[in-house]
C-alpha cells in the first residue's frame, strides 16, 4: 500500500486568470489526484472555504458534485464564471455594445479614453495612454506609459503640465464619491465611513471612470447573460484601478490596502478590453446549480451562498465522499475590495453579511485560526470517522500551518497524513475525525522529540517549518492542545510559544543564519547530532541516478512523483534539487530525461582510474611520495606526501556527494580538495549553497578541482606547487567558461 504522506505534486500552473493575484496559488491537479485515490466518482464533495474557483472546478471536472460554501459574493461570481467560461466573441460583443451607448452627446467609449488622452512626446497627437505613473504622497503623475498609434512609438516617457492638469480635474468628492459610496452604504449607516476609508484605494480619475461606466451600464437594457459578461470585465477593470499595482511591475500580492512607493493608474478601457483573454477560458461548460438543487452525479458545482457553519444546519444527511479543502491565509485588502466592488456592481443587497469586513482591522493569525476553527467545527459536525478530509495550504508558512492545525485539533479532526514541500510553502494534510491520545511524555520533551526525529531523517539542517510541521503533527494527536485554554486564539498563541521554546530554550538545537529573535529564519540543526543519515539532498542525487540508469526516458514530473514516493512526507525534495540533479546527469530531448552518455556507469569507472592516474602522475613530477587511494573508497583520499607529512589530500569521485566527504572526512580542510566532474559543479553548488555544515567546510578551506583541469595539468608543459591551487581558483564550481590557467 502507498505511504499516504506521498507529496502530490502540481501538474504545472493554472492559465492566468481575473483577479488571480488576490486567490490562494492552488497547485493544478492535485485535487482530482487525492479525490481519485480516496472518493467515488458521482460522490458529494464538500468544499468549506471557497476561496479558490480552480480548485472546486478541478474537483467537479473529475467527477465529483462538489458542494462549495462561499460568502465573498466575488468569490461566487469567479467561481460560477470559471465554471462556465464565455466565449471570447461574446465577451467583444458585450463591450462593444457597452463602447457605443450614449453618454449625452457621445459613446460611452471615447469618453472614458478621453479621460487618459496625452500628448505623444513624437508626433504631437493627443493618444490615451496605457497607465500613468505616480509617486505614492504625489499630487500628480510624473511619467507615463505609450503606445501611439499615429507614430507608433512606445514607451516610458515623462509627464507635462496638461497631464498634471487633466489628472486633477477629477476630485474624490461630490456626485463621483457620493454615487460611489451609496452603492455600498446609505448616508447613515454606520458602514459609511469604512467605505470611505477603502475608497481611498483609488485615484479621483479612477473612482469616476469606474462609476461612470457602471451608472451607464444600470441604465442600459441588457438581459441578464450580458449583463454577467459586463460584470466580469468591470470586475477587472475595478481591479485594475486601485493603486495597488506596482511600477515596475511585478507579482506584488497586496495584504494591506496601501500604495506601493511606486504605483501604476491603469487606462480603464484599456484593461476591459485585455481582461477579455482571462476571462475567457478554453474550457466546457459544468453545471452549477444553487444549494439544495444537486448537480448531476457526473460532476458539477453547487454553490451555497453564505458562511459554512450556516450550510453545516441545512446539509442534515447529505452523504460526503470527501471534504477537499483549499484553506486561504488571510486576505484584508482583498476581502475590503470585494465588498466594495460587489456593491458598485451589484448592488448592497449583494453584500449582505459580507460588509462586515469593511469594519474588521485586525486580521492576524490568531483571528485566523478562529474563523477556521468555526469552519472546521461545522465540517466535522456533517463527517463520519470514515470521511477523509484533504486540506491543502498553498500558502503554508508557518502561521497558517499553525492556525490550521490548532483549528483542525479543536474541531475534533486529527491529521492522518502530512507532505509538505517548503519550495513552495505547501502544506498537504489528510485528516480525519477521531479522539485525541493521552500523552507518553510531556509536550516540552515531545516537541524537542519531533524536531530531533525529522532532522535525523533528512540529515541536513532544515527551515523551521519543518520543525513546527512535525511538533504540530504530533500534538493534533495528543489530548490538552494549549493547557486547557478552549479559545482558539488563545490556543494558537500558546501553541506557537510552546513549540519556540521548546526548540529554543534548551540547547538542543542551533540555528544557522537568520535573525536569532525570529525562529523561522535561517536553518536548524541539532547541537549534538547523533550519527544522523546521510543528507537527504545526497539520497536524492542518489535516487535520481538510480531511476535514470533503470527507467526509460521520463519527464520532470515523471521523475519528481517517483522521488516524492521515495521520500515522502516531511522529506519531500525541493523541485530546484531535482532540476540540479537532472542536469548533472542527464541530457533532455523533447522534454524526456536520459543519462548522458559520458555519465554511462562503464565511462565514469573509466574516468575514476583516469583521474586517479594522472594525480599519481602529477605528484610523482611534482616530486612528492604518492599514497593510493582505495578504489572505491570515496572516503579515502589519494595524498601526495613529503618527508612522510601530506602536503595534498584528493578526495576523487563521479558524484556529487559532499556529504560523506566534507563531514567525514579526518584530513585537514586547508589541504584537502575533491575532484569532481564538472558536470556536477551546479549540483555541488546547490548543496553547498543550502547546507550551512558543507559551505562551513569550504569556508575552512576545502577545494574543488574539476576533471578537466586535472586533464590540463598532465598536459602542462611547466608545473609548480602553485599549480594546483590556481587550477582550482580560475576553474571554480561557479565558472561554466573554461578559464586559461596561469601555469
Amino acid at each position: 500500500m502507498a505511504d499516504p504522506n506521498i507529496y502530490i505534486p502540481s501538474e504545472g500552473e493554472f492559465a492566468p486568470s481575473p483577479l488571480e493575484r488576490y486567490l490562494p496559488p492552488v497547485p493544478r491537479g492535485v485535487a482530482a489526484r487525492w479525490l481519485q485515490q480516496h472518493a467515488a466518482p458521482g460522490g458529494w464533495v464538500l468544499e468549506p472555504f471557497g476561496a479558490s474557483p480552480h480548485w472546486a472546478v478541478e474537483a467537479a471536472r473529475a467527477g465529483y458534485r462538489v458542494l462549495v460554501a462561499a460568502n465573498n459574493p466575488v468569490a461566487r461570481f469567479l467561481l460560477e464564471m470559471h465554471a462556465q467560461p464565455p466565449s471570447a466573441e461574446a465577451l467583444t460583443a458585450a463591450l462593444a455594445a457597452l463602447g457605443a451607448a450614449r453618454r449625452g452627446d457621445e459613446r460611452l467609449e471615447p469618453a472614458i479614453l478621453e479621460l487618459y488622452l496625452t500628448e505623444c512626446p513624437n508626433c504631437a497627437a493627443q493618444v490615451p495612454a496605457e497607465a500613468f505613473i505616480w509617486e505614492r504622497e504625489a499630487a500628480a503623475p510624473h511619467a507615463k506609459l505609450l503606445n501611439c498609434k499615429q507614430c507608433g512609438v512606445q514607451g516610458e516617457y515623462p509627464c507635462d503640465e496638461h497631464d498634471a492638469a487633466r489628472a486633477a480635474a477629477y476630485p474624490l468628492s461630490g456626485p463621483t464619491l457620493s454615487r460611489a459610496l451609496e452603492r455600498i452604504a446609505a448616508k447613515d449607516d454606520p458602514d459609511r465611513e469604512h467605505a470611505e476609508e477603502a475608497l481611498q484605494a483609488y485615484l479621483p480619475r479612477a473612482a469616476y471612470a469606474l462609476i461612470t461606466i457602471i451608472n451607464r451600464l444600470d441604465s442600459l437594457d441588457t438581459d441578464p447573460a450580458e449583463r454577467r459578461l459586463l460584470s466580469a470585465l468591470l470586475l477587472s477593470a475595478c481591479d485594475r484601478a486601485t493603486k495597488l499595482w506596482a511600477h515596475p511591475s511585478g507579482r506584488m500580492r497586496p495584504r494591506q490596502l496601501s500604495a506601493p512607493p511606486q504605483f501604476r493608474e491603469y487606462n480603464i478601457w484599456f484593461e476591459m478590453e485585455r481582461s477579455i483573454a482571462l476571462w475567457a477560458q478554453d474550457s466546457a461548460p459544468l453545471p452549477v446549480t444553487e444549494w439544495p438543487a444537486a448537480p448531476p452525479e457526473s460532476g458539477g458545482i453547487c454553490i451555497y451562498e453564505g458562511r459554512m457553519r450556516d450550510l453545516a444546519t441545512e446539509m442534515q444527511d447529505l452523504p460526503l465522499a470527501a471534504v477537499a479543502a483549499a484553506v486561504p491565509r488571510p486576505a484584508p485588502a482583498f476581502w475590503t475590495l470585494c465588498a466594495l466592488w460587489a456593491g458598485w456592481l451589484w448592488g448592497r443587497e449583494a453584500i449582505g453579511p459580507f460588509v462586515l469586513v469593511l469594519r474588521r482591522r485586525r486580521y492576524d493569525w490568531a483571528w485566523h485560526t478562529e474563523a477556521l476553527h468555526a469552519a472546521f467545527s461545522a465540517v466535522a459536525e456533517r463527517m463520519t470517522e470514515k470521511t477523509p478530509l484533504f486540506a491543502v495550504l498553498p500558502e503554508g508558512e508557518s502561521g497558517l500551518q499553525a492556525a490550521t492545525a490548532v483549528a483542525a485539533t479543536l474541531a475534533g479532526l486529527r491529521i492522518q497524513a502530512l507532505a509538505y514541500r517548503h519550495a513552495e510553502s505547501e502544506l498537504q494534510l489528510t485528516l480525519r475525525k477521531g479522539a485525541a491520545q493521552e500523552a507518553a511524555e510531556a509536550q516540552d520533551e515531545a516537541i524537542r522529540s519531533a524536531a530531533h526525529f525529522v532532522l535525523s531523517g533528512r540529515g541536513q539542517p532544515s527551515a523551521y517549518d519543518y520543525l513546527q510541521a512535525a511538533a504540530l503533527n504530533l500534538l493534533n494527536k495528543q489530548a490538552g492542545m494549549g493547557s486547557g485554554q478552549t479559545d482558539p486564539s488563545e490556543v494558537y498563541t500558546h501553541t506557537r510559544k510552546q513549540i519556540a521554546a521548546a526548540l529554543t530554550m534548551h540547547g538542543d538545537f542551533v540555528q544557522y543564519g537568520g535573525n536569532p529573535d525570529t525562529p523561522e529564519t535561517g536553518v536548524w540543526w541539532p547541537a549534538n547530532p547523533q550519527q544522523p543519515r546521510a543528507p537527504l539532498a545526497d539520497r536524492v542525487e542518489i535516487a535520481v541516478v538510480r531511476s535514470l540508469l533503470r527507467s526509460q526516458p521520463q519527464s520532470t514530473r515523471a521523475h519528481d512523483e517517483a522521488l516524492c514516493a521515495i521520500f515522502p512526507g516531511l522529506l519531500t525534495p525541493h523541485p530546484a534539487l531535482l532540476q540540479a540533479a537532472l542536469s548533472s546527469y542527464a541530457q533532455n530531448e523533447d522534454g524526456l530525461w536520459q543519462l548522458a552518455a559520458e555519465d554511462q556507469p562503464r565511462q565514469r569507472r573509466a574516468d575514476l582510474v583516469e583521474m586517479r592516474a594522472a594525480l599519481v602522475i602529477l605528484g610523482q613530477q611534482l616530486g612528492y611520495e604518492v599514497q593510493e587511494a582505495e578504489e572505491d573508497g570515496q572516503a579515502e583520499p589519494l595524498r601526495w606526501l613529503q618527508g612522510g607529512q601530506a602536503v595534498l589530500n584528493f578526495y576523487v569521485i563521479a558524484s556529487a556527494l559532499l556529504g560523506e566527504v566534507l563531514l567525514g572526512a579526518t584530513t585537514p580542510a586547508h589541504n584537502s580538495l575533491i575532484v569532481l566532474p564538472g558536470r556536477r559543479a551546479q549540483l555541488a553548488l546547490y548543496k553547498l549553497e543550502r547546507d550551512p555544515r558543507l559551505a562551513q567546510a569550504v569556508e575552512d578551506g576545502w577545494r574543488f578541482l574539476k576533471y578537466r583541469a586535472v586533464r590540463r595539468l598532465l598536459a602542462a608543459q611547466a608545473l609548480t606547487p602553485d599549480s594546483i591551487a590556481d587550477a582550482a581558483r580560475l576553474d571554480p564550481l561557479t565558472e561554466e567558461a573554461l578559464q586559461a590557467p596561469l601555469l
